[in-house]
């Protein structure tokens, strides 16, 4: 699966980072916990702990600086990527000093093991997998929220119905038409309506959280990728 990594980042985070920092990263820890929660439990940091916990000590030891996500902005690497090596790098850098820590109190030997193993830690495939599973699935989820509310908000619940039915628990187009009360006939037209939303919705987010256009379509076939396995 190739990731593509684009080399600006001049969207909604960007612009946002130098005019509400503080919004930016309450966006940023509540989109990208999960995910990196995912990584965690995938990978040998799961030997320092709780993944909610690691991630939390990141977020607060990182976040709080303001050029750290700046310095994102000119990473030519996705969000996501960036905050997992950041993640990698604090818990090899708390690793250090537990490991010094334990040294000078002459801690057990099984200690010493678990925090010398953190020294060799490095991205793992079933780590960066998990990664971008989770990011898959938080994404999509809060595109199909985007899209559900906006249908509701239009008076047109039903078609989100029909395609929750059809695309989301695999019922036959005649049994979810009955259920959502939409003629037959015009069932793969409303189908079609949601589907071309939701991809807008998700070009939306990706934009926002620092996707270039030009990697956009990548990004969507590599998520899809990700959620048919």
């Amino acid at each position: 699966m190739s990731i593509p990594f684009p080399t600006t980042h001049a969207t909604w985070l960007g612009e946002h980072l130098r005019t509400a920092p503080d919004e930016v990263r309450t966006h940023v820890m509540e989109r990208y916990f999960e995910p990196l929660c995912a990584y965690a439990r995938a990978s040998s940091l799961r030997l320092r702990g709780e993944p909610a916990e690691l991630v939390g000590a990141f977020f607060a030891a990182r976040l709080a600086d303001p050029a750290y996500l700046e310095r994102w902005t000119s990473s030519g690497l996705p969000l996501r990527r960036w905050l997992a090596n950041g993640l990698l790098l604090h818990a090899r850098n708390a690793g250090l000093a537990a490991r010094r820590r334990a040294e000078q109190d002459l801690a057990s030997a099984d200690e010493l093991a678990r925090v010398a193993a953190l020294r060799a830690i490095d991205h793992e495939t079933n780590a960066l997998l998990a990664l971008e599973r989770a990011w898959a699935v938080r994404t999509v989820t809060e595109a199909h929220e985007r899209v559900r509310l906006e249908l509701d908000r239009e008076g047109r619940g039903d078609w989100w119905e029909l395609f929750r039915l059809h695309s989301l628990h695999d019922m036959p187009y005649a049994k979810a038409c009955e259920i959502a009360r939409i003629a037959p006939t015009n069932a793969t037209n409303v189908h079609r309506a949601v589907t071309t939303r939701l991809r807008e919705a998700l070009r939306a987010i990706l934009l926002r959280d620092g996707v270039t256009a030009d990697a956009i379509d990548a990004e969507l076939a590599g998520m899809q990728e990700l959620l048919e396995r």
